[in-house]
């Protein structure tokens, strides 16, 4: 059998009145590495609390192999837990902090020793040993967090927002380094976070929870390309909305927006007259001719450096905003009249009222 493999079967969990998970089922692959994304309040902080065994279940259950983890107490789950503050013992060394777990279970001498200095090898803190958790970097701590974590070889590793507390270029960073560790070791990871480009470049399978309910489980892919939901169209990246009405069916869809008339749009299953709402991420629109062009003022330019947003103004007040590359700079300034346009392939169509 693998290992590694989580299931969560009929999960609720409630405080006072409030029900925080509602029946919840998940399956987690053997090796994989998976994402729990939501909001706040979403429930995905309290299902990493009941997997880890802090928090017991109302109802359900949740299985690791097949095994049954009910009554099972935190300390005897092949289950380790990274924390948002990193929890390091300031007064240890990083080799004793690493060492800790493994000193509890009993290990000692040269096995300790070089099961420390595997860690610390893994996870590129060789020489780092000797040094007070308190004099190393943001960075350098995450690792060490991480090396503990993994020293005592766990079927499954929770990563609580581990890098929210990094700036930004540390962040991107980190990644690749959990990606390189994850990778290495085919140990099933698990990622807590609200931060939805964190949980797209991590992790090969995510998990979107919305008030407790499994919203959508797919690729990264699948969530950005192709949301089961307007609410996780909204949710995932940034996406212009318009409001419509089917006007004909077929291999493609023909929408009325008001003030922009007929526009085409990606095939659904919706039948003529039914209320809409057409999504289009910001880089599926072309300033240029095209298919579905429209003219349209630029009305704000935001520069971000490797790209700029424009905001631009279409007829009877429609609004939309397309995000650019600056390979050769800025390509339009407030005031201009631009083309504006689309394919079809790139718009995402809801039915209106349903999120």
């Amino acid at each position: 059998m693998n290992q590694g493999a989580l299931a969560v079967e009929g999960l609720s969990k409630r405080f006072g009145a409030a029900a925080v998970l509602d029946n919840l089922d998940l399956a987690i692959g053997a090796g994989s590495f998976f994402a729990l994304l939501g909001a706040s309040g979403s429930g995905k902080t309290t299902l990493l609390r009941l997997i880890a065994g802090f928090e017991a279940p109302d109802e359900g259950r949740i299985t690791l192999d097949g095994a049954d983890l009910s009554g099972v107490p935190p300390y005897e789950r092949p289950i380790n837990l990274v924390f948002q503050s990193y929890a390091l013992f300031p007064h240890m060394t990083v080799a004793d902090n690493v060492a800790f777990g493994l000193r509890r279970d009993g290990l000692s001498g040269t096995e300790l020793d070089r099961r420390v200095a595997e860690m610390l090898a893994l996870l590129r803190l060789d020489g780092l040993g000797e040094r007070k958790s308190r004099q190393i970097s943001g960075g350098q701590a995450q690792r060490v967090a991480l090396a503990r974590a993994l020293a005592k070889r766990p079927k499954l590793l929770l990563l609580d927002e581990p890098l929210a507390a990094l700036d930004r270029g540390l962040r991107e960073h980190m990644r690749i380094e959990l990606k390189r560790l994850h990778d290495a070791l085919g140990t099933t990871f698990v990622l807590v976070t609200h931060d939805q480009e964190e949980a797209l470049a991590l992790a090969d399978r995510v998990a979107l929870l919305d008030r407790g309910r499994l919203a959508q489980l797919g690729t990264p892919e699948d969530l950005y390309e192709r949301p089961a939901s307007l609410a996780v169209a909204r949710f995932i990246g940034q996406i212009n909305l318009m409001e419509g009405r089917v006007a004909a069916t077929g291999e493609t869809l023909t929408i009325e927006v008001p003030g922009l008339g007929a526009v085409q749009a990606r095939s659904a299953p919706l039948s003529v007259g039914a209320a809409v709402v057409v999504g289009l991420r910001p880089e599926k629109i072309d300033l240029g001719p095209g298919d579905n062009a429209r003219e349209a003022t630029v009305t704000d330019v935001t520069y971000l450096g490797d790209q700029s947003v424009y905001r631009l103004a279409l007829a009877d007040g429609v609004e939309l905003r397309t995000a650019r590359p600056n390979r050769d700079g800025p390509v339009a300034r407030p005031g201009e009249r631009v083309t504006v346009s689309w394919p079809a392939s790139a718009s995402q169509v809801f039915p209106a009222g349903a999120g």
